[in-house]
């Protein structure tokens, strides 16, 4: 009786511990959300405008969001013909939560962040967020060529969330970090005319979902300064790119340490002018052309590799 009391007691206290585990999962994640809105400085799109209180954000009568100090800012709504514009002078990181945010601009980036110390684009649990740009830039300076993406950022750049992010890049590219850019989280989907999703010192993805259909190379890093940037590496996530260049490119190195990546291209399927590491995760390769070009290839017993094509050139 007293074994069957015991075993019981252990049932019910390991019950317990689940339900507990759950239902804290559950109010960690609404109470972080709730903390979100809490410290952000909410801007409401408007369709030609945008409405906010603060002293930080200026709206233009030309659909253009200025937002010119660091800190939390929670977007909503639409923006029919306009831009998120970020010039931040003071220290700190500037944060754009994207809830439930379509953006349209008819002649030039959607969101340009311009300056300012870190930018994080962050997407809010449980909504969708869409990105268009217009086929053709209008620029102040005939002679500018930038910005040339939907998503177009001139420093470090880090998109995190569980949200999701659509990026139509009917110009040029989809997505642009001139520093380096890192996904940790979220749904992301680009389609572009020219490159997919590009950061000049390096593309790091931890997680997330992307994918990625583009009329030239997929995803790269085209940093030539040293051996120490113009990467790219995959850890972690699921990464589905169809393109008609390369699918992955870099200047240094491209490692492949975690993750699911599948990989469709007319050229290229992995081209490196350093080398292609395949360390860990997953990795499928269906191209016409050479699925692997590189100045050095190393694979451990960790990584997957599938290929359908000519396997190297390199």
């Amino acid at each position: 009786m007293k074994k069957t009391l015991a075993l019981l007691l252990a049932a019910l206290a390991t019950a317990s511990s689940l339900l507990f585990t759950a239902c804290s999962t559950t109010t960690d994640e609404s109470e972080a959300g709730a903390n979100l809105e809490k410290k952000a400085t909410e801007i409401t799109l408007t369709g030609s405008g945008a409405t906010c209180d603060s002293s930080s954000v200026y709206v233009g009568e030309d659909g253009k969001i200025n937002i010119n100090s660091a800190g939390t800012y929670l977007i909503t709504g639409t923006l029919d013909d306009g831009m998120i514009y970020v010039d931040c002078v003071d220290a700190g990181v500037i944060d754009l939560v994207l809830k439930g945010v379509t953006i349209t601009n008819n002649d030039g980036a959607c969101i340009y962040i311009h300056k300012t110390q870190d930018a994080v684009i962050t997407l809010y649990e449980g909504t969708t967020n869409v990105l268009t740009d217009g086929s053709v830039y209008t620029f102040e300076n005939p002679e500018d060529t930038e910005p040339d993406a939907a998503l177009f950022s001139k420093e470090d750049l880090t998109i995190n969330g569980t949200g999701t992010l659509t990026v139509n890049g009917n110009y040029s590219n989809g997505i642009v970090s001139k520093d380096g850019l890192k996904i940790d989280n979220g749904t992301i989907n680009v389609n572009s005319a020219r490159h997919g999703i590009k950061g000049k010192d390096y593309l790091t993805i931890n997680g997330g979902t992307i994918t990625v259909n583009a009329l030239r190379d997929g995803i790269k890093s085209t940093n030539y300064d040293s051996q120490l940037v113009g990467y790219v590496e995959i850890n972690g996530g699921t990464v589905n790119i169809t393109s008609e260049d390369e699918a992955v490119q870099a200047v240094s190195a491209i490692n492949f340490n975690g993750g699911e990546v599948t990989l469709g291209s007319t050229n290229n399927g992995v081209k490196c002018d350093g080398a292609i590491n395949f360390n860990g995760g997953s990795v499928s390769i269906d191209v016409e052309d050479n699925a692997l070009n590189g100045f050095a290839i190393n694979k451990k017993e960790a990584c997957t590799v599938t290929i359908s094509g000519v396997p190297y050139n390199g």
